[in-house]
C-alpha cells in the first residue's frame, strides 16, 4: 500500500488523483501546520525539505518530487493506461510536458505564491510575483498552442500528464481569466475533472 503526505490543494492533489485513478491501494496522511506555519517535526524525518507531496511506497522507501511520482505510478500501474510506454512513439513528447509543467508553470507557481522563499531582500518579494505571474501566463500560452484542438495533450486519451495539467491550471492567480483566453485549457480540464477517480479526489481537497 501506498502513503501518501498531503495538503488539501497543494501538489499532492494530481498524485492522489493519480493513484485513484490507476485503482491502487492507498493511504491519504493529511498534515496540519503548526502556529508557526511550519509542519509537524516528524515530517521533516520523512522527507528532510518538509515538502508535499511525499509519497511512502509499497518496500517502504520514500518518494518526493511530484512529477517524478507522477511518471513512476502511471508505469508502474500501466494497466490503467494512463501514461505511454516507454517505447510508444509519444513517450518523449509526455515526458516533454511533464517535465515542462513540473519545472516552469509549478516553479513559477511557488514563486508567485511565495516569494519570500526565492529572495533575501524581502523588498524584493513584490517584484519576484510579479515577474512570476507573467511567467506563468507566458506558460500557459505554450502549453495551450501544444494541446490545440486535441481532446487531451497526446490524444484522445486522458494521461497522467493531463491530471497534472489540471492540478496547474487551477492555482492560476484568474482560473476564469486564464480559461477565457485559452478555452481549449477550460475544455481539457473539464474532461479531466469529469473522470469520476478525479472529481473525487478534486472534492476532498476542496476544489
Amino acid at each position: 500500500m501506498y502513503t501518501i503526505y498531503c495538503r488539501k490543494g497543494a501538489g499532492s492533489m494530481a498524485v492522489e488523483a493519480l493513484l485513484e485513478a490507476c485503482g491502487a491501494a492507498y493511504k491519504v496522511h493529511d498534515l496540519d501546520r503548526n502556529p508557526d506555519g511550519s509542519l509537524p517535526e516528524y515530517f521533516h524525518r520523512i522527507n528532510p525539505k518538509a515538502e508535499v507531496p511525499t509519497l511512502r511506497l509499497p518496500d517502504d522507501s520514500i518518494m518526493t518530487e511530484s512529477a517524478a511520482m507522477m511518471i513512476h505510478l502511471a508505469d508502474l500501474h500501466g494497466e490503467a493506461g494512463l501514461a505511454p510506454a516507454i517505447a510508444a512513439p509519444e513517450r518523449a513528447e509526455y515526458l516533454r510536458w511533464m517535465i515542462f509543467l513540473a519545472t516552469a508553470v509549478y516553479g513559477s507557481d511557488l514563486r508567485m505564491f511565495y516569494p519570500e522563499r526565492f529572495t533575501t531582500d524581502a523588498a524584493g518579494c513584490d517584484g519576484i510575483k510579479a515577474h512570476a505571474e507573467k511567467s506563468m501566463a507566458r506558460e500557459f500560452e505554450i502549453y495551450a498552442e501544444a494541446l490545440g484542438t486535441k481532446p487531451f495533450t497526446l490524444s484522445g486519451k486522458m494521461t497522467a500528464l493531463d491530471i497534472y495539467a489540471a492540478m496547474l491550471v487551477s492555482w492560476a492567480p484568474d482560473v476564469p481569466a486564464v480559461f477565457a483566453k485559452h478555452p481549449n485549457l477550460k475544455a481539457m480540464y473539464d474532461k479531466v475533472t469529469a473522470h469520476p477517480a478525479i472529481a473525487k479526489v478534486w472534492a476532498r481537497n476542496g476544489i
